[in-house]
């Protein structure tokens, strides 16, 4: 199930997304003039990926925002079971696929729409990554979208969810989603060691939560 439907701010977001050209260079990823991901990053998306998918033998993972492939990246030290991203850049999607994505030798899909207007099946994956650029003044609530019908949907009983978080603690509302769908949650404390800050970093903040929570049912 997916909303099937964007809003105006959505669509207009989008359109204007998709009209900037993407550049990969030796820092990261730039959508227009923008860095939007670094490669600096690589030791946090690792500890993403170890915390997402421990204990899990050949787990399906969906990552929700593709981008430079960073987490992907770091997912290809990982057995898995197959890989689904989502990229709604074609040409983000493009680099990536032939960056990294085509590295799997397991069953990948790459699918270039927004998540809003993607169908997903249900019971499907171990482990959802989430990290997306939403309209100003629509991240809480796309979060809370995408967890109730999209997470809680397609994530397998005892499955595993978490996103990207820059800074050192999480807002009510993101809390108040996490203690309502899920069955446990906790955030580990990650931070980017000074040396590796790349010239044009962009983040607010070195220091990074890896939020984990666990879907109920196991």
């Amino acid at each position: 199930m997916t909303t099937k439907a964007l809003s105006d701010a959505h669509v207009m977001h989008l359109a204007a997304l998709r009209a900037q050209s993407a550049v990969i260079d030796a820092e990261g990823l730039r959508i227009g003039s923008q860095y939007v991901m670094f490669f600096a990053e690589a030791g946090l998306m690792r500890e993403h990926v170890t915390r997402l998918t421990e204990g899990f033998t050949r787990p399906n993972v969906l990552e929700v925002g593709l981008g430079l492939g960073v987490f992907a990246t770091q997912l290809l030290e990982r057995e898995v079971g197959s890989f689904t991203a989502i990229e709604p850049h074609p040409e983000v999607a493009l680099m990536a696929r032939t960056r990294v994505v085509d590295a799997f030798d397991v069953p990948v899909r790459v699918l270039v729409d927004p998540w809003q207007l993607v169908t997903l099946p249900a019971d499907a994956f171990d482990a959802i990554m989430y990290d997306t650029w939403p309209p100003d003044g629509h991240a809480d609530s796309d979060f809370a979208e995408f967890v109730a019908h999209v997470a809680m949907r397609c994530l397998r009983p005892g499955g595993r969810f978490s996103f990207f978080h820059s800074g050192t603690s999480i807002g009510p509302a993101r809390r108040a989603v996490l203690d309502r769908q899920f069955a446990r949650w906790t955030a580990y404390p990650h931070t980017m060691p000074a040396e590796q800050t790349p010239p044009h970093w962009t983040k607010p903040s070195r220091d990074f939560l890896v939020p984990i929570a666990t879907k109920g049912g196991a």
